[in-house]
């Protein structure tokens, strides 16, 4: 469950995409078939993965901090959290799932920092936007793994395996892309329209 309406909109833009490509990594190592390979890949997702959660950790940290040194209790109730059945499927897919709920986590602590008045409406936005921008990242380096695992078996002879996979999965009604390009250039697109629409301008630091 995610409950601010920053994390939801984080996970509507960017979560199908990179769990998809989750999915599909994990289904071409799988046809692939060399353990060594197998693990180079996954340790390099989970790579990925790793930096951002321990840095959300931090910012829960330094803002719960903020928060109890102004003497602020307690969270926000939020009317509309968002309710998400995912079916986890890898060490990596779940390590994604834990990072949005750690981001949910941080997003609520800076949703109560604003409403006591402690950050303005500009720091909360600065926040949110650099937090996006990180997930953008990080979905972007994924979905090219995928690229790169697709290109391996294509040079392995593997085209026609995973291809086959890959629709016994939508058949299955796994939720699943498979356009490496598509993805890329609909976040790079998400990207660009969330900086017209926030593009805060102060500099100002809380905390």
């Amino acid at each position: 469950m995610l409950n601010s309406e920053y994390s939801k909109r984080v996970h509507n833009r960017y979560f199908k995409s990179v769990v998809s490509a989750l999915y599909m990594i994990d289904t071409i190592l799988y046809i692939i078939g060399e353990k060594d390979h197998i693990e180079q890949v996954q340790e390099a997702v989970s790579g990925l993965i790793e930096p951002c959660t321990q840095d959300l950790l931090r910012e829960i940290e330094r803002l719960e901090k903020l928060r109890d040194d102004n003497g602020v209790s307690g969270l926000p109730k939020y009317s509309n959290p968002g309710r998400y059945d995912i079916e986890i499927v890898s060490p990596q897919v779940s390590q994604f799932v834990s990072l949005m709920l750690k981001m949910d986590d941080a997003m609520k602590l800076v949703d109560t920092l604003w409403l006591s008045n402690i950050i303005p409406n500009d720091k909360r936005a600065d926040t949110e936007r650099q937090w996006q921008l990180r997930i953008q990242k990080l979905a972007r380096r994924i979905i090219s793994l995928r690229g790169s695992a697709y290109k391996e078996a294509r040079a392995r002879g593997k085209t026609a395996e995973v291809e086959t996979a890959a629709q016994a999965l939508i058949a299955k009604g796994v939720d699943l892309d498979t356009d490496n390009d598509k993805d890329l250039t609909e976040i790079e697109a998400t990207s660009e329209a969330d900086t017209e629409e926030a593009a805060p301008k102060s500099t100002r630091r809380y905390g």
